[in-house]
């Protein structure tokens, strides 16, 4: 309907309600911020992920580009690259290294590139290496040479422009400085050259670091003669990083959709209480010439306006979020899938419209119900609570939608296979709960009732009387509350299943390390004629009581990228690895090169068993029996374990110069400080066991750092809730208890009363969400867990987390029943007489 000018007016007199209701409209403001800044926050880590692995694919460190390394994993010869162009590869040549500037804390990731042969390849340079669409060849090739480098790296690097020292930046071969060139494409610390000054900077005259193949299908294999030399690394098309992460981010998206959702249920509140309290204003509008449809028209125009205008400070407020979790989610993201993810948030103009978007149709949904009872209304008075026979009729509407999407639940538990699916499960066991939670509460208070009315049939006294009075009422205030309520529910269920998935990985997680780092130190050398130097080394040191070599060769199995490992067998591996499940022969048969192991991840990829027998492409022995299946958590690809010696056999390019060493625990350090000044190790080419577990841990708690910032912000939003949710329908409180006064019940007995009744209420939502929890936890386990990585966890249970949980629940009860109580505590004989002037 089009809105005439002089009816403004009606627009004002609703925001008029909001200024002399400034708790309702904090109410609005918060939940509204709250949803808004949670789910654009964790947009905004998603978007900057998304950003970071576009970024990565378009320039040359993608896993989808084909390429060919070294065997020796030296560098290759310039040779190599011309006798490929000449047999019709499709190649380019690409250098990569370090650079170190000395003047300055700041190494540069130099990456040189050939961009004639990139676009003889029929793949632009600009695209390929991310350059922008400007980059002139004739300055990129020709002294005194461009570079390109990100906005923020030029910032570090311009300063040392001035110094023409060797101190300063590096000079080109003509003893000039470079030309500086911009791109907000690249990643910071990032600088892409041509070829020849790339070589030059990293000594690497001659040398190539990998060939870019572009035509992979063309060429697939190389002859026998360069594959002594050189070595063809296909793409892995179905397994890029974004695959891999996807379930990581829907595991964040899904959570801050509970943050918005329980956002929206304090705008749920706050709309509704604000609609009930301005029936009076309803009537006086129609009274002055106003339709039912232009009231409606406004009201939207209302909720939008206000919804807007917070809009944009929560969008501003998630883009603080997420700037604060960015570091942990990168260094999870790092080392959960070798992702790596800027460091500075870079949004799009759609994430801001999209937040505004969001937080429209959020405050839109949540006004739907209100609207509709608004426009039911019957004339009733806003103060007078809902009857035994309206709450019935709405005991049976909510109980037979929570069956039914219980119902649904357990159907795409059945049925569901997929993540999505899995999700799906989440989302439905969610609203059922919520659902069905009213019912369930409503039902204990009754039997309550019934249990005060029996235990004083016998004598009627003021105390009996009291008792029935009060769970009768918090049975009528069940409607009133359960929004709120329910906001807590999902906030304790939540916690109690992340937290616990979270503490059940933890101990299971600690107690595979303790199984997989048996060995006392652990060493990695650069080639393999150090590893040759280093194993002669080792056997002539006496506190060395075992040498345990391994070795590795990625492969490709059934189009999947998997790792073969070969491993010395030794009582150290026998007596501590983590096997799942094995035959009794295992470690004979492996040693022995008649079985192999796999992973966990394999075995549920190509739903393999032991016994099975796999078939492994390259080999000379092709086939193998499963011997056993082991644990390997945080793996993302498939692992096959055997006997170094087979590995040798089938692929003698396999990579060595790993080594697990066995140690007295008193010589650990004595051997890892000869081991670095004797061959000049860095900290990580040799550590010790408690290293390696200290490191894992930390990474453990990054990991899920994210997750349970987001989880806290979520419980500390639903205590918000029940706040302003008490602290809004204090008011209509006022008129309900007058009557109880009346009768004689002091203030202070109705301040006990009213304190007890809303630490019941919390301590039964509280119990309510232990089994809801535990369902959370089941789910997040064995569904989204084996779903999303492949492997599966022991399902444990933490009653020590319960019982905080609860008191936690009681304690925010207690916080938020505070202002009411008192404000009932000292409300004036006046104040409640009132409540017999206003009550109709």
């Amino acid at each position: 309907m089009q809105l005439r000018q002089p009816s403004l007016w009606v627009l004002h007199a609703l925001l008029s309600h909001w200024w002399r209701h400034p708790v309702q409209l904090s109410t609005l403001i918060l939940g509204l911020l709250a949803a808004t800044a949670l789910w654009s926050g964790v947009q905004a880590l998603n978007q900057q992920a998304r950003f970071s692995y576009e970024q990565a694919a378009a320039r040359f460190n993608s896993i989808n580009q084909a390429h060919i390394v070294s065997t020796t994993e030296q560098h290759l010869a310039e040779a190599d690259y011309i006798q490929l162009r000449g047999l019709g590869w499709k190649v380019s040549p690409l250098v990569e290294g370090a650079l170190a500037l000395a003047t300055d804390d700041l190494t540069l990731n130099v990456i040189g590139i050939e961009p004639l042969t990139l676009q003889s390849a029929n793949a632009s340079y600009q695209g390929a290496s991310g350059l922008p669409a400007n980059l002139s060849l004739n300055h990129f090739l020709t002294p005194p040479w461009e570079v390109w480098v990100s906005p923020l790296t030029a910032e570090r690097i311009t300063p040392l422009l001035k110094n023409t020292t060797k101190a300063g930046f590096p000079i080109n071969p003509e003893g000039d400085q470079v030309s500086i060139k911009v791109s907000s494409a690249l990643a910071n610390n990032e600088l892409i050259t041509d070829i020849y000054l790339a070589q030059h900077w990293l000594n690497m005259e001659g040398q190539l670091s990998r060939l870019l193949l572009f035509d992979h299908t063309q060429h697939s294999q190389l002859s026998a003669e360069l594959a002594t030399r050189m070595r063809l690394i296909l793409p892995q098309s179905d397994h890029d990083i974004s695959r891999l992460t996807a379930s990581f981010h829907l595991n964040l998206t899904a959570l801050s959709l509970l943050a918005f959702l329980v956002g929206l249920l304090m705008v749920y509140s706050a709309i509704h209480l604000a609609l009930t309290q301005r029936l009076t204003l309803r009537r006086i509008l129609f009274s002055c010439g106003v339709s039912q449809r232009e009231l409606m028209a406004w009201l939207l125009v209302e909720l939008l306006l206000l919804s807007g205008l917070i809009a944009l400070p929560g969008l501003v407020l998630g883009y603080w979020i997420a700037a604060l979790l960015l570091p942990d989610l990168s260094a999870s993201l790092t080392g959960l899938y070798g992702a790596q993810i800027s460091g500075d948030l870079q949004l799009s103009w759609q994430w801001w419209l999209q937040g505004v978007f969001m937080a429209w149709g959020g405050t839109l949904i949540a006004a739907i119900v209100p609207l509709l009872k608004l426009i039911k209304h019957d004339g009733g008075h806003p103060s007078q609570s809902m009857s035994f026979p309206g709450q019935q009729k709405q005991r049976n509407t909510l109980m037979a939608a929570g069956l039914f999407t219980a119902s649904l639940a357990l159907l795409m538990a059945w049925l569901g296979d997929s993540l999505l699916s899995g999700f799906l499960l989440l989302a439905l066991v969610f609203l059922s709960a919520a659902l069905l939670m009213p019912v369930i509460l409503d039902s204990l208070l009754r039997l309550c009732q019934r249990f005060a009315h029996s235990f004083s049939a016998d004598s009627v006294t003021p105390t009996s009387a009291t008792a029935q009075w009060l769970w009768a009422d918090a049975r009528m205030q069940v409607p009133h509350l359960s929004v709120a309520l329910i906001a807590l529910l999902l906030a304790l269920s939540t916690s109690i299943g992340v937290g616990g998935m979270v503490e059940g990985f933890r101990n299971t997680f600690t107690g595979w390390l303790d199984q997989r780092l048996a060995a006392e130190v652990y060493v990695r050398t650069d080639s393999e004629t150090q590893a040759q130097e280093v194993t002669q080394w080792l056997s002539q040191q006496a506190n060395v009581t075992a040498i345990l070599p391994s070795a590795g060769k990625d492969v490709q199995l059934a189009d999947m990228p998997i790792e073969l490992r070969g491993i010395q067998i030794h009582s150290t591996y026998i007596d501590h690895w983590p096997l799942l499940s094995k035959t009794s022969q295992a470690w004979h048969d492996v040693e022995s090169g008649a079985a192999v192991m796999i992973n966990e991840q394999l075995a549920r990829q190509l739903m393999l068993n032991i016994g099975d027998n796999i078939t492994i492409p390259g080999m000379q022995q092709t086939e193998f029996t499963i011997g056993a299946i082991f644990s390997d958590y945080g793996n993302p690809k498939g692992q096959v374990m055997m006997a170094l010696d087979t590995l040798y056999l089938n692929w003698a390019d396999a990579k060595r110069g790993s080594f697990a060493l066995r140690v007295e625990p008193a010589e650990i350090d004595v051997l890892i400080q000869a081991l670095t000044e004797r061959f000049s190790f860095t900290e990580t080419q040799v550590i010790d066991q408690q290293a390696v577990k200290r490191y894992s841990l930390q990474l453990f708690e990054r990991t899920f750092a994210a997750t349970q910032a987001l989880n806290l912000l979520v419980l500390a939003i639903a205590a918000i809730a029940l706040f302003s949710s008490l602290l809004t329908l204090s008011t209509m409180r006022l008129s309900q208890i007058a009557p109880i006064w009346a009768c004689g019940i002091s203030r202070r007995q109705l301040v006990i009363t009213e304190l007890f009744r809303l630490l019941l209420l919390a301590l039964m939502t509280a119990l309510l969400a232990i089994p809801l929890g535990l369902i959370i936890s089941y789910c997040l386990v064995t569904v989204i867990n084996v779903r999303a990585f492949g492997w599966a966890l022991p399902w444990q249970v933490f009653p020590l987390q319960w019982l905080y949980l609860t008191l936690a629940a009681l304690f925010s009860a207690f916080l938020a029943a505070i202002v009411p109580v008192l404000k009932l505590r000292f409300s004036s004989p006046g104040e409640l007489l009132k409540g017999f002037r206003d009550d109709q």
